[in-house]
């Protein structure tokens, strides 16, 4: 027996919840919006994301499964141990996308593209105006800037500490040589990178590496909260040098920042990149929620297909229109 009731799953006897709290959650990753909502005595995870949980000092359920017996659990792309929740029941197939992105970033391959009968699927960028460049002409435009900006004093980087962070390490590394200097928060997650397979090279600000670095004009990823023009007067004030900051978000895209100079760098799929993922899992029932879930919905109508948003919080059985 198969049942879907946003945001739960019924499967024979089963009831897993998707990302929110339950007898049974599936948690589709460790980032505080999923980890911390899907409280439940039970969860269904990644290895990685109990290790991310673990380390950013998350409660994490006595009873942990790493899968279901007649469900999978599929690469997500978006972070580290991200995944999609698979199932083949006698009513068809289901998948739950979770956050995702279907191209390579400098940490992780692309989602997995499931083949479901019904697919439910975040819409975080689900608008046409929101195109992202390539990666790599982003991690180019970061690094020349970088490069820049160190010749005049203090870089200051901010991304979200999971994810994010470790995109900015990977591209200081890799494009300008440069070992930037970290946080505990940070570090932390690193170490988790580093444990299943991620090569980042860093100094944690506190270690006598880290604290010889701070003497020079200094590169530093911070979480993304922190950049501001207090912590960037704190700091100049601190080591009597000019401070550059910038910050590496997806809303770059459509935003303006205020306190820092911005880079379009998501771990989420852009438009074209969500239209194309649900043309290719050949999905008969697309369900779209959070960000912008009814564009998205309203444009795949457009294009033919079933797809349906699903207003916050709705929990009723979805009726589906032949």
């Amino acid at each position: 027996m198969f049942s879907f009731n946003p945001p739960s799953v019924s499967i024979g006897v089963k009831q897993i919840t998707l990302d929110h709290a339950g007898d049974c959650a599936f948690v589709s990753h460790a980032h505080s919006d999923h980890a911390l909502v899907a409280r439940a005595p039970s969860i269904i995870a990644s290895r990685e994301t109990v290790d991310l949980m673990h380390a950013r000092g998350y409660k994490v359920a006595s009873d942990v499964q790493h899968g279901h017996y007649n469900a999978k659990l599929l690469n997500a792309g978006h972070v580290l141990g991200a995944r999609q929740f698979y199932a083949e029941t006698d009513e068809g197939t289901f998948a739950y996308t979770g956050d995702f992105r279907m191209s390579d970033s400098f940490c992780v391959k692309g989602a997995d593209v499931p083949q479901c009968d019904t697919l439910f699927m975040e819409a975080t960028f689900g608008s046409p105006e929101f195109v992202f460049p390539s990666r790599a002409e982003t991690a180019e435009e970061i690094s020349k800037w970088v490069l820049a900006e160190r010749e005049k004093g203090i870089v200051v980087l901010g991304g979200y500490s999971l994810g994010k962070a470790q995109e900015l390490i990977k591209i200081l590394n890799d494009y300008t040589g440069i070992t930037p200097v970290v946080e505990d928060t940070i570090a932390r997650v690193n170490e988790v990178y580093r444990k299943y397979g991620v090569n980042l090279d860093y100094l944690l600000a506190s270690s006598d590496e880290g604290l010889r670095e701070l003497d020079k004009n200094f590169v530093a990823v911070v979480p993304m909260n922190k950049v501001n023009n207090n912590f960037a007067f704190q700091l100049s004030r601190a080591y009597s040098r000019r401070v550059a900051s910038a910050v590496a978000t997806g809303w770059a895209a459509t935003e303006r920042f205020a306190n820092a100079k911005a880079f379009c760098l998501s771990d989420h799929s852009d438009y074209p990149e969500l239209l194309q993922f649900v043309e290719r899992s050949g999905a008969k029932k697309i369900v779209t929620h959070y960000g912008h879930a009814q564009r998205l919905a309203r444009d795949l109508r457009a294009k033919g297909l079933n797809a349906r948003a699903l207003e916050d919080r709705q929990k009723l059985l979805i009726a589906w229109e032949d």
